[in-house]
């Protein structure tokens, strides 16, 4: 997150995206970056007005993801490998009709910081769904930290990389997705800003 490279190409508001160009001979946790070198990995950060355990809470409740994200479908468990650790299924709704199964994995740095990372991992309980194409994720990451000014807010910074997989990996596609990828983490980040916003009306 915090290494060299990165090209701003956003700040609206409190909200600010950048995006790089990972090597294919990148290792992430032992794999390579490979054919999803071609699509740009995405770094946006925003400030939640809203305690990070609350925001923590919410993001980690498969049943409310569509709150903040509408194009999520349905989200499924299939095996907690430990108190900490899950691969999950999940698909999201047209236009996009995409699957993908990651390991997840949750980790507290300190009382004022929470980390999800997940990558890409094929698991025997993951059955392809008819009418889907399997997306590939080399890197996704999520750090909540608590604003240091103001413990009520929480700095939300993510990092994507995903290979979408079908038309996408087609010279033209992989160009319209570049284009189109920073737009989304932007969306995702102002839809939490206005959920997190209500918590205290729903908790």
């Amino acid at each position: 997150m915090e290494s060299d490279g990165w090209e701003e190409v956003s700040s609206e508001g409190n909200i600010k995206v950048w995006r790089r160009f990972l090597p294919a001979d990148l290792e992430i946790a032992g794999l390579k970056v490979g054919s999803a070198s071609k699509f740009a990995c995405v770094k946006a950060t925003a400030v939640i007005d809203a305690p990070l355990e609350k925001v923590f809470e919410l993001f980690t409740d498969n049943a409310r993801a569509h709150e903040y994200n509408e194009y999520c479908k349905e989200i499924l468990d299939l095996e907690w490998l430990s108190e900490d650790t899950k691969i999950t299924q999940t698909r999201t709704g047209r236009p996009w009709s995409r699957e993908f199964v990651t390991r997840v994995h949750y980790r507290s740095i300190g009382e004022d910081a929470k980390l999800i990372v997940n990558r890409a991992e094929d698991h025997p309980l993951a059955k392809h769904a008819p009418g889907y194409t399997r997306m590939n994720m080399p890197l996704g990451a999520n750090l909540l930290k608590k604003v240091s000014s103001d413990p009520s807010k929480t700095e939300f910074t993510l990092i994507t990389h995903v290979d979408p997989g079908g038309l996408a990996n087609t010279k033209f596609g992989a160009m319209v997705t570049n284009r189109l990828s920073t737009e989304s983490p932007r969306q995702f980040l102002e839809k939490l800003q206005q959920v997190s916003s209500r918590l205290d009306e729903w908790l």
